[in-house]
C-alpha cells in the first residue's frame, strides 16, 4: 500500500511539475519546470506551517490560517503561467510578500519567516534568466524591501497571537531547515531536468554523428566540422572504382508491387553494404539499381585494386546465394577500373562525397557494356592485379567514349 501511495504521489508531482511544458523549447521547459517545483514546495511549506501552528496555539489559529489560505492560492500559478507567465510571477511574488510580511508583523522578526521571500526571488531569477531584467529588478527591490522592513521594524510580535521566545526559536529552526530544503529541492529538480536534457542532447548528437558518418567518410566529416566554409576537393593519384548494376531491374520494377520492389533492392544493397564494411571500402552512392564503391579514397591505400577485385568476386557469390535463398533471379554486371580521380563534397542540401574523372567514366563503361554475372576490367586493371587473379580475355571491344580497347573478365583469385 505504501509503495502504491508513493507511486501515485510521484505521478501527481510529475504531472503538476509538467504543467505548461508542452510545446516549449527545451531551455524554457527547464525554467518552467523549476518554477512549478518551487511553487509546489512553497505550497507544501505553507500548509505544513499552518498545521504546526494549529497544534501550538489553536486560539491564535486565525492568524496562521488567514495567511495560509491566501498563500495556498499559489498552487494555481503554473496553470496561470500557461496563459501569462509574467502575470503568474507578479501574482506569486505579491502573495508571498504579503503573507510573510503579515506573519512577521504578528509573530515577530525572530521567527525568520521573512527569509522565505528568497524563494520567489530565486524562482523569478531562474524563470526570467537574462531576459526581462527589468521585471527581475522590480521583484528584487520588492522582496528585499519587504525582508528589510520585517527584520528592522517587526522585531516584536503584534500581540494578536501567543508568541514566546521558545516558539520563535522553533519557527526559526523550521524556517532555516525549510528554506534549505526548498532551495535544495528546487536546485535538485532543476539539475535532474538539465541532466535529462543534456542526456537527450547527447543522444541526438550521437544520432547526428551516426547519420553524418553514413553520409560522409569520417575524415571528410571531421574536415567539414573543423572548417565548415572550406571547399573540399582532393586530387587522388591512385584509386579503384567499382560499378555494379542489377540485371533486368527495369522490367522487374514494372511487374512488382512497390513494397516488394523496395524490399528486394534493400536486401541486395544491404548485403553489398556488409561487403563494403568487411573490405574497408568507401561506398560512394547508389543510383537506382546501380551501386558504386571505391578504394584509395579519401585515404590512400596500396592495395586499392586488389581489395576492390575481392569485393567484386564476393558480390557475385552474394547474388548467387540470394537467388538460391529467395527464388528470385538476382544477377549483376560489374565494372572496375583504376587510375587518378578528383573527389569532393558538393551541395548544401543533403551533401554527399562524390568522385569524378576518366577513371570513374571508364569503370562505368566497363559495367554498362559488360555481361550479367561477369566482372569486366581494362588492360590497366589486369596489369595492376597481376598473377594472383585469374582472367579470361574478352577481346577488343569498342567502349563508348574510349574507342577500341582490350578488356578482360575477372574470373577468380588464384
Amino acid at each position: 500500500m505504501s509503495k502504491n501511495f508513493m507511486f501515485n504521489a510521484r505521478q501527481l508531482v510529475d504531472r503538476y511539475a509538467s504543467i505548461g511544458l508542452d510545446g516549449l523549447p527545451d531551455t524554457e521547459k527547464s525554467k518552467r519546470f523549476a518554477f512549478n517545483i518551487l511553487v509546489l514546495i512553497g505550497f507544501v511549506t505553507v500548509v505544513g506551517y499552518g498545521a504546526f501552528y494549529a497544534l501550538y496555539d489553536f486560539e491564535g489559529l486565525r492568524i496562521a490560517w488567514t495567511a495560509s489560505l491566501v498563500c495556498t492560492s499559489i498552487v494555481i500559478l503554473p496553470i496561470m503561467a500557461t496563459h501569462s507567465l509574467r502575470l503568474a510571477l507578479y501574482l506569486g511574488v505579491a502573495l508571498t510578500i504579503w503573507v510573510f510580511t503579515f506573519l512577521s508583523y504578528h509573530l515577530g522578526a525572530g521567527t525568520g519567516l521573512y527569509l522565505f521571500l528568497n524563494v520567489p526571488l530565486i524562482a523569478v531569477t531562474v524563470v526570467n534568466g537574462k531576459e526581462n531584467l527589468a521585471d527581475t529588478l522590480v521583484f528584487w527591490i520588492a522582496t528585499t524591501s519587504a525582508m528589510v522592513t520585517s527584520a528592522v521594524f517587526f522585531q516584536n510580535p503584534s500581540g494578536a497571537a501567543r508568541v514566546d521566545p521558545a516558539f520563535q526559536e522553533i519557527v526559526l529552526v523550521g524556517v532555516v531547515i525549510g528554506l534549505a530544503a526548498m532551495i535544495g529541492a528546487g536546485v535538485l529538480a532543476l539539475s535532474f531536468r538539465v541532466a535529462r536534457a543534456e542526456a537527450a542532447l547527447a543522444r541526438e548528437h550521437a544520432r547526428s554523428e551516426a547519420l553524418l558518418g553514413n553520409l560522409l567518410p569520417t575524415e571528410i566529416a571531421a574536415r567539414l566540422k573543423l572548417s565548415p566554409g572550406v571547399v573540399i576537393a582532393d586530387g587522388l593519384p591512385e584509386v579503384t572504382i567499382l560499378f555494379a548494376d542489377i540485371v533486368n531491374f527495369t522490367p522487374r520494377a514494372s511487374s512488382m508491387q512497390p513494397e516488394d520492389l523496395v524490399n528486394f533492392l534493400n536486401r541486395v544493397f544491404t548485403e553489398f553494404d556488409s561487403l563494403t564494411e568487411q573490405f574497408g571500402l568507401e561506398k560512394i552512392k547508389t543510383i537506382g539499381d546501380a551501386y558504386m564503391v571505391a578504394a584509395g579514397m579519401p585515404t590512400a591505400r596500396a592495395d586499392h585494386a586488389q581489395i576492390v577485385a575481392d569485393m567484386a568476386l564476393a558480390m557475385l557469390d552474394v547474388t548467387a546465394r540470394l537467388t538460391a535463398e529467395t527464388g528470385q533471379y538476382t544477377e549483376v554486371r560489374i565494372g572496375l577500373h583504376s587510375g587518378a580521380a578528383v573527389a569532393g563534397v558538393i551541395g548544401t542540401q543533403k551533401v554527399f562525397y562524390d568522385v569524378w574523372g576518366d577513371t570513374v567514366n571508364t569503370a562505368s563503361r566497363m559495367e554498362s557494356q559488360g555481361e550479367e554475372g561477369r566482372i569486366q576490367i581494362t588492360q590497366d586493371m589486369k596489369d595492376r592485379l597481376g598473377a594472383t587473379y585469374t582472367f579470361e580475355p574478352r577481346g577488343i571491344v569498342e567502349i563508348k567514349g574510349k574507342g577500341l580497347i582490350q578488356t578482360y573478365w575477372l574470373t577468380g583469385k588464384g
